[in-house]
């Protein structure tokens, strides 16, 4: 009679590749999240900066309007 049982040893050689599987990929899964954990930080970095970078031309370029506004201001009151 062949019985599932006859062979353990067919039986012990697929429960090691099936663990092996499992074992591979626990560890894709694990190097995935860290790459994609470390690129969505590096892209929030990189945004940021931007932003950054931005917001200090913004503020120059406020700063440049808000003169030239003063001294229009000062012509417009000598011509008056």
């Amino acid at each position: 009679m062949d019985s599932p049982i006859s062979n353990p040893i067919d039986m012990g050689k697929s429960i090691a590749d099936f663990g092996f599987v499992i074992m591979a990929a626990a560890g894709y899964l694990v190097y995935s999240a860290i790459i994609i954990f470390f690129f969505v930080k590096w892209f929030v970095r990189m945004v940021d900066g931007i932003t950054v970078t931005h917001q200090q031309a913004i503020n120059e370029m406020l700063q440049l309007v808000r003169e030239i506004y003063k001294m229009l201001k000062t012509l417009y009151d000598k011509l008056a």
